[in-house]
């Protein structure tokens, strides 16, 4: 059987899925890249979370077997206040967004074509580099903003 063209649309639609639903378990404002419109107020929020997949990366590894690897980029803009009470919000939300990395991911049939019933197809599991939280720091003083990103990749394998 041949490489199925909605694989690319279940993976990252199950990707958003997954992440959307730690940002909003935790009230925090995010937007899945590619999928949702940055508005003004997401744009003015204080604390906010983008993310992104890069993927899959198909390898047909022999008939009816496929390999495929997915990286997920969550990026984190924090704005301090002029108080130190919030001097820990961004690597708080760094922490909530990298335990949702750490999870594996099921993928499902999501969409709103033929075959898309919400069936699961597979789980995408996390590769051996396991999750990296990244401080940039001040991205300048006087907006007081600050980024982090966890990054984590994940591997699926199709048998058919």
């Amino acid at each position: 059987m041949a490489f199925n063209p909605s694989w690319p649309k279940w993976i990252q639609a199950s990707i958003a899925k997954h992440f959307k639903a730690a940002a909003n378990a935790h009230n925090y404002v995010s937007l899945v890249e590619e999928l949702e419109e940055r508005t003004t107020e997401f744009m003015e929020s204080p604390q906010r979370i983008e993310i992104r997949m890069n993927g899959p990366f198909v390898r047909n590894a022999s008939a009816n077997y496929y390999l495929m690897d997915v990286d997920v980029n969550i990026l984190i803009f924090s704005h301090m206040d002029d108080t130190d009470d919030n001097v820990y919000d961004g690597i708080d939300i760094a922490g909530v967004m990298a335990e949702a990395a750490s999870q594996s991911i099921p993928v499902y049939q999501l969409g709103n074509l033929v075959g898309d019933d919400g069936s699961q197809i597979a789980c995408l599991s996390m590769t051996r580099d396991g999750v990296k939280v990244f401080h940039f720091g001040e991205i300048t003083r006087q907006d007081r903003l600050r980024q982090f990103s966890v990054d984590a990749g994940y591997k699926l394998e199709i048998f058919l």
